[in-house]
């Protein structure tokens, strides 16, 4: 048991045929999305091929969601007799609520913290059902899987997620940090003139790339540094940055001031 999978699902009904909220669980799921870490691989599943899913379930060391416990997990219950309450688990909204006493929805959250959103709304994903469109629906479910996948990463990398505030970026504190956070890395790879490759989120006129960079200088949050990609000096956000991996030696390492 070592997997990590991040799960979403989609349902048949709304909770308005089901009549409310607190009958989560009729209402039926028509696809659901998981990422495996193991395999590096996005799946989806539909109702015919629940047998599999729950293999993968009951083999995993930890499920990753956003609000999976009250609706993800309450919906899917109904097609497995083993509880899935008693799997690993680890739901993104619930860390957020014990951060901020209150909950946020998963696009505000991904807006704030990834610069981007999801890429539409439950009730598109009602329609694509009830219009037998599995190839939009298999795609919108996935891609809620992607950016909650991509907010565990970035709070696992920062120890801190994002949301807007009157207005004003304040961070949330997560629990779920793995040793080293963005910040270290990228200092100690500057102390030791390494070179680094990073995924970058995107800007307002870029979307997310990967970049080999040399670190020239690092001050606050900023990091001056040889984009290889550009052939010039670049400047990088460190709260932009989600992934970070040392690939090896500065060819000509000299530190430069800001």
């Amino acid at each position: 048991m070592s997997d990590k999978l991040v799960l979403d699902l989609e349902t048949k009904k709304s909770f308005e045929e089901v009549g409310g909220f607190h009958n989560t669980k009729d209402l039926e799921v028509s696809v659901c999305g998981v990422y495996s870490y193991d395999k590096n691989q996005y799946r989806s599943f539909k109702e015919e091929e629940f047998k599999e899913l729950g293999e993968w379930l009951k083999s995993a060391s930890l499920i990753i969601g956003f609000n999976s416990k009250s609706f993800d997990f309450t919906a899917l219950q109904p097609y497995f007799k083993f509880k899935l309450s008693k799997l690993p688990h680890l739901d993104i909204l619930e860390e957020v609520h014990q951060a901020l006493g209150h909950r946020l929805k998963l696009e505000s959250l991904a807006q704030a913290t990834l610069g981007e959103g999801k890429s539409g709304t439950g009730l598109d994903a009602l329609w694509y059902y009830k219009n037998n469109d599995w190839e939009k629906l298999e795609r919108y479910c996935l891609d809620d899987v992607r950016v909650t996948k991509d907010i565990y990463e970035y709070g696992r990398n920062h120890g801190h997620l994002w949301y807007e505030k009157m207005g004003k970026k304040e961070p949330i504190p997560v629990r779920w940090g793995n040793g080293k956070t963005i910040a270290e890395q990228i200092n100690e790879a500057y102390r030791g003139g390494r070179q680094v490759e990073i995924d970058y989120l995107k800007s307002e006129t870029e979307n997310r790339q990967t970049r080999k960079i040399d670190i020239k200088a690092v001050k606050q949050n900023q990091i001056q540094a040889f984009c290889h990609r550009h052939q010039a000096i670049r400047f990088f956000n460190i709260d932009q940055i989600i992934n970070v991996q040392t690939i090896g030696q500065q060819e000509c390492f000299q530190s430069k001031l800001f």
